[in-house]
């Protein structure tokens, strides 16, 4: 199992840093939603959880989630790497954790702004943008979703169109993602081509802390992300060959076949 850290030696006991995390607000709301997209004509089901602190929410895979935690029992300090691979296989036995997003949406961080990281290969990514909430079009129309009354809400976001299901009895602007901002928590939201859905599967209420995943991030703008990731689907193998690491790997082909790439967020020319 290959994890990269900072390694020690202390007493013939090899040591490394697992991740480092900065806590940076207290939630105490969960929402754990049933994310649902479609990779190469499959059908692909990611568990999320959306963290909601005083000052800062947070939008991302369960699996990253529990990773993170991991990483604050670890108190960003050297682990023995036996330890490490102990627990960190134990996360890999759950379901739940064998999906993930490679994105994470950070709101109101900094202030009046969101943060969104992410990875192509070994680059990280982060950018930063200002926190707008989408315009929505409310509808009378309603219908009852898990015992809740729910409202039809409409949008366009980011070169989708989204309809939306959100529930006044639970009058929080919450929601996935981006889609947030109503007059109650959102249940269920889809866009036009059925690509793309959200499910809320339950509420806690309970704390945890919102934690930052500290890394060597390249800052650059979404865009430039989505495209430097479509160029990587395009060829991955010729991709991760023009990078350091991939150039040193041996056995790694050049030529490999063109991986489909339509993320939520639409690439806009």
């Amino acid at each position: 199992m290959l994890l990269f850290g900072t390694f020690s030696n202390t007493h013939a006991q090899r040591k490394m840093i697992y991740e480092i995390v900065e806590q940076i607000d207290l939630s105490k709301m969960l929402y754990y939603y049933k994310y649902t997209h479609h990779e190469n004509d499959k059908e692909v089901m990611i568990p999320m959880v959306l963290q909601v602190g005083d000052k800062v929410q947070r939008f991302g895979c369960l699996s990253r989630f529990n990773k993170d935690s991991l990483a604050l029992t670890f108190e960003n300090k050297p682990q023995d790497t036996k330890l490490l691979s102990r627990e960190t296989n134990k996360l890999k036995k759950h379901e739940e954790n064998q999906v993930e997003t490679q994105w994470t949406l950070y709101l109101n961080y900094p202030k009046s702004k969101r943060s969104i990281t992410d990875h192509i290969f070994l680059d990280q990514y982060l950018s930063e943008e200002p926190d707008d909430l989408p315009e929505w079009t409310l509808t009378d129309e309603e219908k009852t979703i898990s015992d809740h009354k729910c409202m039809k809400a409409t949008t366009t976001l980011y070169g989708r169109g989204w309809t939306v299901w959100y529930t006044p009895e639970i009058s929080r602007p919450d929601g996935p993602w981006l889609l947030r901002g109503l007059p109650g928590v959102v249940v269920i939201a889809e866009d036009e081509t059925g690509r793309f859905r959200f499910e809320l599967q339950r509420i806690e209420h309970r704390e945890t802390p919102i934690l930052y995943l500290v890394k060597n991030y390249t800052k650059t703008d979404r865009y430039s992300v989505l495209k430097q990731k479509q160029k990587f689907f395009k060829n991955p193998g010729q991709f991760m060959m023009g990078t350091a690491v991939g150039a040193q790997t041996s056995g790694l082909s050049s030529s490999t076949e063109e991986v489909p790439y339509d993320p939520i967020r639409k690439i806009q020319d």
